[in-house]
């Protein structure tokens, strides 16, 4: 295996220029911070995560990077980024500094060129998957040495035209490998343990548009001949896939004029399980659909990531922006955007985190950007958290810090108004609710609230309407008897 390994006076002379280039701090940020009110309308919000550095290839110590289509941060916070158009993996610290290049590895006995990698995965062994898509291959790779590959698989549900063109990879917390190849519209290739293929996983359906209608319309009335003849309407492709430590599998999807579920958390049967409260599917992305010379700019996202405590990235690749959001949906922070100033991107295609960090990969800017989060951040994650785990009066306290930061915060009013459900307090908790704008928690707690004074009041209300009747039908018995007696 051919390494470039820094020697020991370029070794200090790297990490002294990494040190000291590259490094940004910002009191501000070059893009606008928001949230969203009750009525799914933009608001300014304080800034949830703000650029701390951004690194290129040269600042890094490795030379200059051309087009990188992927990185993967590992347990020990080493960055493997493919540098696809130098054919080969830099290995980077947390810090973005050098730590290693590998342009080729030893397979069979020969040195093979890790060329057009397309995707990485490191296991916590330090195990590399990389996906070579020009070779049709996913090479193996430990200490230099490719252990084995994952080529196209012979199964009777491949079509015999079918090429494997590995894109991305994935291993979920029982070693099964997922796969997105390109041009593959059946979903995610899902390998077992000892490499031999399980099936396709998760496929996305295709988009009930104006053309698949119009389609479904005409091919009614067709013959076959004219049927065949016509274009076929297919799914979309996923874009990329995450195998979080819950069991589940991300994945996202770009090129779709459908907002909803384009980031999905799909079980072990290949199901969309991630909705919002009260089973409903939402935009991941921003609420407001923003126009470009008479067209809706969609939103696109190029790839996924979960954090440890469950907390949702992903990046759109047509607003250049980073969004957050938790398990139930809720957004929690917007961040970067499009542009050419530090913290905003160009062509955004990764993302990564590590602690309480997010790292964005730029492939045309072929520079990798931090983003720390504010005060206000993560006040807005502990709270979060805090619900998550039970504590409601400590995130009921830390929702009111929030909200003293952010009157516009609809999840700080939400969160006091869940809290306060939690507690019993139904009354209290709909003077939140009402301006949270979860129409569900809001109806749930007002069902809960009209059942709670329904059984307070109720036996006095029968007995008030029971001594009203009575005093009705004594009055009129008066009444009859002093008519009887003017008679």
């Amino acid at each position: 295996m051919r390494k470039h390994r820094v020697c020991v006076f370029g070794a200090v002379l790297s990490v002294v220029l990494c040190f000291f280039s590259g490094v940004h701090v910002s009191a501000q940020s070059n893009f606008n911070s928001y949230t969203y009110d009750e009525w799914d309308e933009s608001v300014a919000a304080p800034a949830s995560y703000q650029p701390v550095m951004v690194k290129n290839g040269l600042e890094a110590g490795s030379g200059a990077w051309n087009t990188p289509q992927d990185f993967f941060l590992d347990g020990d916070g080493h960055l493997y980024v493919a540098d696809t158009g130098n054919n080969r993996i830099v290995v980077l610290d947390e810090n973005l500094c050098l730590v290693e290049i590998m342009e080729s590895v030893r397979m069979d006995g020969e040195e093979v060129a890790l060329s057009d990698i397309q995707g990485l995965y490191v296991t916590e062994e330090h195990v590399i998957y990389a996906a070579q898509t020009a070779a049709n291959r996913i090479l193996i790779i430990r200490d230099g040495e490719v252990e084995e590959t994952i080529e196209k698989p012979v199964s009777t549900m491949i079509p015999q035209d079918f090429i494997f063109s590995p894109t991305k990879i994935g291993l979920d917390v029982y070693g099964r490998v997922y796969v997105l190849s390109k041009g593959c519209y059946s979903g995610l290739l899902q390998f077992d343990l000892d490499g031999s293929f399980m099936g396709f996983f998760g496929a996305n359906k295709v988009e009930v548009t104006a053309q698949v209608i119009f389609n479904y319309m005409w091919k009614s009335i067709l013959s076959d001949e004219q049927r065949a003849a016509m274009t076929s309407i297919l799914p979309i492709e996923y874009s990329n896939i995450d195998c979080s430590e819950d069991g589940f599998v991300y994945t996202s999807t770009v090129g779709t004029q459908m907002p909803k579920s384009q980031i999905k958390k799909l079980n072990p049967l290949g199901n969309n399980i991630y909705y919002t409260a009260g089973r409903k599917e939402f935009n991941f992305g921003d609420e407001e659909f923003f126009y470009s010379k008479g067209k809706v700019n969609y939103p696109s996202f190029i790839d996924v990531k979960v954090r440890e405590d469950g907390f949702i990235f992903a990046v759109d690749l047509t607003s250049g922006r980073i969004f957050e959001r938790d398990q139930e949906g809720n957004l929690i922070a917007v961040f970067g955007g499009a542009g050419s100033q530090f913290g905003t991107f160009s062509t955004p295609v990764a993302v990564e985190v590590y602690n309480d960090k997010v790292y964005v990969l730029d492939r045309l800017k072929n520079n990798i950007t931090i983003f720390a989060p504010t005060e206000y951040g993560a006040l807005v994650e502990r709270a979060t958290l805090l619900y998550k785990d039970g504590l409601y009066d400590e995130s009921s306290a830390v929702w009111k810090q929030v909200l003293a930061r952010n009157a516009n915060s609809t999840l700080a009013y939400n969160g006091i108004g869940k809290a306060l459900v939690q507690n019993g307090d139904y009354t209290e908790a709909l003077k939140y609710l009402r301006y949270s704008g979860d129409k569900y928690s809001y109806s749930k707690s007002f069902g809960k609230n009209r059942l709670l004074v329904v059984r307070k009041y109720g036996t006095y209300v029968l007995l008030a309407l029971l001594a009203l009747g009575l005093l009705i039908g004594i009055k009129k018995q008066v009444l009859k008897r002093r008519k009887r007696n003017e008679k």
